[in-house]
């Protein structure tokens, strides 16, 4: 647990403000008395007479509007202690006035949510951390300090931990209530996944770990909130975790690690001595005997040791903390959806009618970083990425998606009549016409794939897509593939035939080859008819050596060059190879049925040349303190005047990758480099 070191021994204070006025933001305000590099100014809360209280008790500025707050010149920071289904809000205020944010936990109601503000926070170049506050106790450094024994141990490690209370509340207070994010997965659970997910990885020799699977059972409120669950979490073959936790039941709310003849055992692993004069212990047994015991007097306080270390971050210019990373938050918040998911549990803020990220427009505050591209034909703006619709597997995971790739200058959106059984047209219409930006993207659709390649299916297909999209034409319609027993000229009629009825604007091709390509387009400029002016190939830095489906085709040189030569608009599927360039899974994801398993990879990708191309592009990306990926996809960029590469990003994190490679410019001899045949 490294604490971060200033610049100099004397630094002004971080001057907070807190939002809420309850006992979490009472506890905050008491601590913050005695905090060495922090201080508080104001605060905001929705009920007057307990705004006049507190800010009378702390003899503070109270405001009474959240967005005077935010915008307070008098505020470097912001402490959200609200109910969990307002964190979002006030956070997305705070960051959008570039305000640093410490959120209590958890720091959204779904990990959707959460990489929004993540990806936000750092786009704003503002301070965001999620507030667990044993991760900042002296006492979690021991513990982690003490299993490193279990390293590289073939025994079984069983972590074992709880945080369970009797609640006696009605059903309208915060933790029944499921407006307002109830339950006791979300209250109190969250400690003991945090607390295995942290100990797992450190066994592991990694920052945190994410499970495998998860198996869980409870008992749910007449709410429809869980009043008490216990899960069982695998974190590899020889690790796993059991946590519970309740609104309902008082537990022993501790923490034991067990393995072969050792056990670490905490009696007090979240509140780490807050209500025992700041005294706790950990105790080592070997063989059922106590062999260690490491006490540790607090002197400082917990709450106070995580204010001071938010405002330490901030001071040295930290985007985020080394002890509670965005990716180890975003990972936790994942798997508390899937905790809940396992119980059945339905949560009203993932209604697309109810969803707060839908109503927040957070795309209207975003930088864009896409820049407008002018194409002959085309009465609207390209990007230089185009986002695919396959990916998505939720509304709300659709619109926050589509939302930062727009908010962020993202143009052009890669659809098909197949993606995700037709709901990639769905989400893809839904949130065109709810955002009203009929008129600002453009859609490239697809259609008449394997075994539907026929002419005859071009058309119907055309018009479920277009009612699907609840939308009147599709600017950019590509045969999905091709199909060599229909002569060319019979696909170009019909296409032909669909672009003068109004349908579509312009057409292509996806994984046709090159002299059928070129077949077509001969026959359509000597006929005077549309002519294809859009491909849409695999191409990346690695070659594909075998089909990632059947009847894909990438494109070689020769292809490439006839693109170039004739102003070909060149869509490449797979610009990144599936994760090829990827060193490791930075940021836990939903499962997707689309997902490349390593076998695919070997079979796809791993010839001499592309495993040459791989470790010079790992290089590079190391000379240059960015990551692989970006490399790649900077390679393709370069590779065309217009190329814009289809993107399958998950997470918001990937999505800021793929657009910070088109800032990269690679030099001649690093593309030389990387042209290694």
């Amino acid at each position: 647990m490294t604490r971060l070191i200033l610049e100099s021994k004397k630094m002004p204070k971080i001057r907070w403000g807190v939002i809420g006025t309850g006992s979490i933001a009472n506890a905050f305000a008491h601590s913050i008395k005695h905090c060495n590099y922090s201080e508080l100014i104001s605060v905001y809360g929705r009920n007057k007479e307990t705004l006049k209280v507190f800010s009378k008790k702390f003899n503070i500025n109270g405001i009474d509007a959240v967005e005077k707050l935010v915008s307070s010149n008098d505020v470097d920071a912001i402490y959200i202690a609200t109910p969990h289904s307002s964190h979002f809000k006030y956070a997305l205020e705070a960051i959008k006035n570039k305000k640093h944010v410490l959120c209590e936990k958890p720091i959204a109601m779904n990990h959707i949510e959460s990489m929004v503000l993540f990806g936000l926070a750092k786009g704003f170049e503002v301070f965001l951390m999620e507030a667990y506050m044993y991760r900042t106790h002296p006492q979690t450094l021991n513990i982690l300090q003490n299993i490193e024994c279990l390293r590289g141990s073939n025994e079984k490690v069983e972590i074992n931990s709880s945080f369970g209370f009797n609640a006696e509340i009605p059903k309208e207070h915060r933790l029944r209530n499921p407006i307002l994010g109830g339950g006791a997965i979300m209250d109190v659970g969250c400690y003991p996944l945090s607390m295995s997910k942290l100990l797992a990885g450190h066994i592991l020799n990694k920052p945190y770990a994410d499970p495998i699977s998860i198996e869980a059972s409870g008992n749910l409120d007449e709410t429809g909130v869980d009043s008490n669950s216990k899960a069982r979490i695998l974190f590899s073959e020889n690790i796993e975790a059991n946590i519970s936790c309740s609104i309902n039941e008082k537990y022993e709310n501790n923490l034991e690690i067990i393995s072969g003849d050792y056990k670490l055992s905490v009696s007090q692993p979240w509140h780490c001595g807050q209500f025992q004069d700041g005294y706790s212990s950990i105790k080592v047994y070997s063989k059922n005997k106590l062999v260690d015991e490491i006490s540790y007097k607090d002197e400082v306080g917990l709450f106070t040791r995580e204010i001071d270390h938010a405002s330490e971050c901030i001071l040295n210019n930290k985007l985020e903390s080394d002890l509670i990373s965005h990716a180890d938050s975003q990972s936790i918040m994942l798997w508390l959806d899937k905790w809940r998911k396992e119980l059945g549990i339905k949560c009203p803020h993932e209604s697309k009618e109810n969803s707060q990220l839908i109503k927040s427009n957070f795309f209207s505050i975003q930088n864009k970083k896409l820049e407008g591209i002018k194409i002959d034909g085309f009465d609207k703006d390209f990007s230089k990425l185009a986002l695919g619709c396959d990916n998505q597997t939720s509304d709300i995971h659709a619109f926050a998606m589509f939302d930062y790739f727009y908010g962020a200058g993202g143009r052009v959106f890669d659809t098909a009549y197949i993606y995700n059984n037709g709901m990639g047209d769905k989400y893809l219409g839904n949130w065109i016409n709810s955002r009203g930006v009929q008129e600002e993207v453009l859609v490239l659709g697809k259609g008449a794939h394997t075994p539907d390649c026929r002419p005859e299916c071009i058309k119907p297909q055309i018009i479920e897509s277009l009612e699907r999209l609840n939308l009147d034409k599709i600017d950019i319609y590509c045969l999905h593939r091709d199909n060599n027993d229909i002569p060319v000229s019979e696909f170009i009629d019909a296409l032909d035939e669909i672009k003068n009825a109004g349908l579509i604007h312009k057409i292509g091709a996806s994984n046709w080859k090159l002299e059928r390509f070129k077949q077509a387009r001969d026959f359509a400029l000597q006929e005077n008819k549309e002519p294809f002016t859009t491909l849409s190939n695999n191409f990346s830095l690695a070659e594909m050596i075998d089909p990632v489906w059947p009847g894909c085709v990438a494109i070689d040189n020769n292809f490439l060059d006839y693109v170039n030569q004739n102003n070909i608009m060149l869509f490449p599927w797979s610009s990144t190879a599936r994760g090829f360039f990827i060193k490791k899974k930075e940021i836990a994801t939903s499962d997707h049925f689309s997902n490349p398993s390593m076998d695919e990879e070997k079979r796809v990708w791993h010839s001499e040349t592309n495993l040459k191309r791989r470790e010079i592009c790992f290089n590079i990306a190391a000379e240059r303190s960015v990551e692989p990926i970006e490399i790649a996809l900077a390679y393709v960029i370069q590779s065309s005047k217009i190329i814009f590469p289809l993107i399958g990003p998950r997470t918001i994190n990937e999505l800021n990758s793929s657009i910070f490679a088109t800032s990269l410019n690679l030099t001649d001899a690093e593309i030389e480099k990387l042209t290694i045949t």
